[in-house]
């Protein structure tokens, strides 16, 4: 029974809990622009249709679990909970990952903040290449991998304006051009 409550804990708490952290944050734009800084973060609209998807997952899985429990359903309704309880888990950390991504442009310098590890900071006069990458889930999505010396410093994601940061950071003498 313990497990039962944890579960539906799970199910229903997270989608509450993102819904709370996303109307109480002030992203409001995905862009911001100050008079010394450019800050780049994901929509807001994204980040409230990965909410919504919890939302209508966690109303499914409780409707689903209380058919079980009904015996409509054959299922042990444990197996139901657990499984729409792995699945908010992973939308959980997916949407917690792409939350921390974020750009910001100075006058001579940008900072990423990726999805995993420390925020790196790159002087503009320091970027020796900048690369296309096309990722091989989406092919259509073009990222920027800029390169200080011969290792790669950053990947600049295009779920920000891609465009906005390469005129801002404006080498585009190291840029490799699309048809290379």
């Amino acid at each position: 029974m313990a497990e039962t409550w944890f579960l539906t804990g799970l199910v229903v708490g997270i989608p509450m809990l993102s819904a709370l952290i996303v109307w109480a944050s002030d992203a409001d734009i995905s862009e911001r622009h100050h008079s010394h800084h450019d800050t780049y973060v994901i929509a807001n609209t994204f980040s409230w249709g990965i909410v919504f998807a919890m939302a209508f997952m966690g109303a499914l899985g409780v409707l689903l679990t209380w058919l079980c429990v009904l015996s409509v359903f054959e299922v042990d309704s444990i197996v139901v909970l657990a499984f729409f309880g792995a699945f908010h888990v992973t939308a959980f950390a997916l949407w917690v990952m792409l939350r921390r991504y974020k750009v910001v442009t100075f006058d001579d310098f940008m900072t990423v903040t990726p999805f995993f590890g420390p925020t790196v900071t790159i002087r503009y006069e320091d970027i020796s290449a900048m690369e296309w990458v096309t990722s091989l889930t989406a092919l259509q999505d073009r990222s920027v991998s800029v390169f200080v010396g011969h290792r790669r410093r950053a990947l600049l994601r295009p779920m920000v304006d891609l465009e906005q940061i390469l005129i801002r950071i404006d080498r585009f003498d190291v840029l490799q051009s699309l048809s290379s």
